[in-house]
């Protein structure tokens, strides 16, 4: 063990120190012999065994789904970051899940010190991990498995980091392409709909008291807003009622790989989301193969990381033809995905004549990932134009309309 000591030396001053020892006494009577007169000594306890939860081994059914919820793609990547340079650097797999456990937050400390003292019952690591960590996902767990297996662990800890901070920063950069034009056409909405429910209705008001006839774009502004006046909720729910109709269709394969096919082949942004698979299907599928998991677990790995039906179907298919003993580029040349994703029927046959598929996989990955890159660009330098002139149209036929009524009043006779 490990102590700190105040002692008074002979000089009249103080010593600060730290000294190791077996217990408590065996620390006071070693600074005995060393003439020094004991002011104050304590252990220095680690803060693995400090937290409260170094013996933890169960959690509640709800904790766990908190867990889920609660715990961010960063906070994953930052545990496996560390761990990954932990077990690198030779400290043992339960040492260092205790260590990182210590210093993490609330939920993720609770659930790494489960994990720890499930592994010292005897219990293998993906089984654990599978019941007090299934947030990491599935192919997560399956390279950890992989690792425990082959010795690898480290490796694959940072495979999964860095397959996780793809996955994060793909999402923040849709989601940064996205957030200007929802702001914009969230606004769009709101002043429209002010303008067709509050001014516009008195405006009308005052020209309908004139005796000129309206001229038919004035009269085309009217009869929006007498249809905005008595249909616009239902304008304004269409679009939440569209989202659960989609949700709820995607709630069974069958009507799911429908519509995920048909997301495919929507201008522009249809490309974004087949430029996104690609590049996790054929990333995944190559980090998996490399790190020595066999071909048809690891296309199952792979399609549970995809939310896409229609990859996951066709996915499906080429496991199927693996099976029966055909090679993964003429299982791919046959299946629906050929025409998204061309390059990797040839990157697949090279592939498979040098012995380097996974080399392949992660090719293709890169190329769709800077597809990927550019699409998004693409698209967020679109919408803008875009957005300008359907805000323009609107703010255009608004102010021409009212100025064409004006003048048809003024000049009434």
């Amino acid at each position: 063990m490990v102590f700190k000591y105040v002692a008074s030396v002979n000089d009249g001053g103080k010593e600060r120190g730290v000294i190791t020892a077996e217990n408590l006494e065996s620390a006071e009577a070693i600074l005995k012999e060393r003439q020094k007169t004991i002011i104050r000594i304590e252990a220095v306890r680690s803060s693995v065994t400090d937290s409260p939860y170094f013996n933890l081994t169960e959690r509640s059914h709800y904790e766990k789904l908190l867990s889920a919820i609660l715990i961010s793609s960063l906070q994953k990547e930052l545990v496996l970051g560390q761990l990954s340079a932990m077990l690198e650097g030779g400290i043992p797999i339960l040492n260092a899940f205790q260590t990182v456990a210590a210093q993490s937050g609330y939920f993720m400390s609770r659930a790494l010190f489960c994990v720890v003292n499930k592994l010292q019952s005897g219990k293998l690591l993906t089984e654990t991990l599978s019941e007090e960590m299934p947030f990491l996902g599935n192919i997560v767990i399956g390279l950890l498995g992989a690792g425990e297996a082959n010795g690898d662990i480290d490796q694959m800890c940072r495979y999964s980091a860095n397959l996780l901070e793809r996955q994060r920063k793909l999402k923040g950069q849709v989601m940064q392409a996205m957030a200007y034009p929802i702001m914009v056409i969230l606004a769009t909405i709101g002043i429209v709909t002010f303008l067709m429910l509050n001014v516009i209705p008195k405006i009308m008001k005052f020209l309908a008291g004139r005796s000129a006839k309206l001229p038919p774009i004035t009269q085309a502004l009217v009869d929006v807003t007498g249809f905005l006046q008595k249909y616009g909720i239902y304008v304004l729910l269409a679009p939440i009622v569209i989202t659960i109709v989609i949700i709820l269709l995607r709630r069974t394969p069958e009507t799911a790989y429908h519509v995920d096919f048909f997301a495919l082949r929507l201008p522009v942004i249809g490309k974004v989301f087949q430029a996104s698979s690609n590049m996790l299907w054929s990333r995944t599928l190559g980090i998996l193969t490399r790190s020595g998991i066999h071909i048809i677990p690891a296309l199952d790995f792979t399609m549970a990381a995809l939310n896409n039906y229609f990859y996951r179907s066709e996915l499906d298919k080429i496991k199927d033809l693996l099976s029966q003993g055909h090679p993964l580029s003429t299982a791919f040349r046959v299946s629906e995905l050929r025409p998204f994703v061309p390059l990797a029927d040839a990157m697949l046959v090279v592939g498979e004549n040098t012995g380097r598929m996974d080399a392949g996989l992660l090719k293709v990955a890169d190329f769709c990932d800077i597809d990927l890159q550019r699409r998004i660009a693409l698209l967020s330098k679109m919408i803008e134009p875009a957005l300008f002139v359907i805000v323009g149209s609107i703010v255009g036929f608004v102010y021409i309309a009212f100025f064409m009524g004006l003048m048809a009043a003024s000049t009434a006779k």
